[in-house]
């Protein structure tokens, strides 16, 4: 193994698959275990509207910190080596804007769909991006970048 193979913050998967790892349970579970509290999907409903927001927001956020990683010159993907501490856009605001967008996208299309297993999978979905890839690439970025990035986590809240 050489010296970029290990340059990452070692992550088991691939951020996205947890959303769409959990979106798939969520769906399998709607038919196995229906529950039944949000309202049906409608073309114009309160319900619909929100959750299409939530979807265009957490897309919109997803492509934009996606975007000013590759303006920043470093590599979005974590497999790959990190160049640079982006701290300008919605990185001003959160540090994981691309996870923050997994979750509004996840949220709205449980809402556009009526999948109420998207909502209580959420807190869970939430729990294991935080624990399972966020730790881990502050672990990375703090051995890899120090005092700067130090100072970047009490500049900048982990969430919201």
């Amino acid at each position: 193994m050489n010296d970029i193979d290990r340059d990452n913050p070692g992550l088991p998967h691939l951020p996205p698959t947890y959303p769409v790892g959990f979106l798939v349970l969520a769906t399998v579970l709607e038919f196995v275990v229906p529950i039944r509290f949000l309202a049906p999907p409608a073309l114009f409903s309160l319900q619909t509207l929100v959750g299409g927001m939530l979807l265009v927001a957490g897309l919109t956020l997803d492509i934009w910190a996606f975007r000013l990683f590759k303006a920043a010159g470093t590599n979005p993907e974590p497999f790959k080596p990190t160049t640079t501490i982006v701290a300008h856009g919605p990185y001003r605001f959160t540090r994981n804007p691309m996870y923050v967008g997994f979750l509004l996208s996840f949220t709205g299309i449980g809402l556009l769909f009526a999948l109420e297993w998207t909502l209580i999978a959420l807190p869970v979905l939430w729990f294991v991006l935080d624990r399972v890839v966020v730790r881990r690439e502050e672990a990375y970025l703090t051995g890899k970048f120090g005092t700067d990035y130090e100072t970047f986590l009490t500049k900048t809240r982990r969430w919201l």
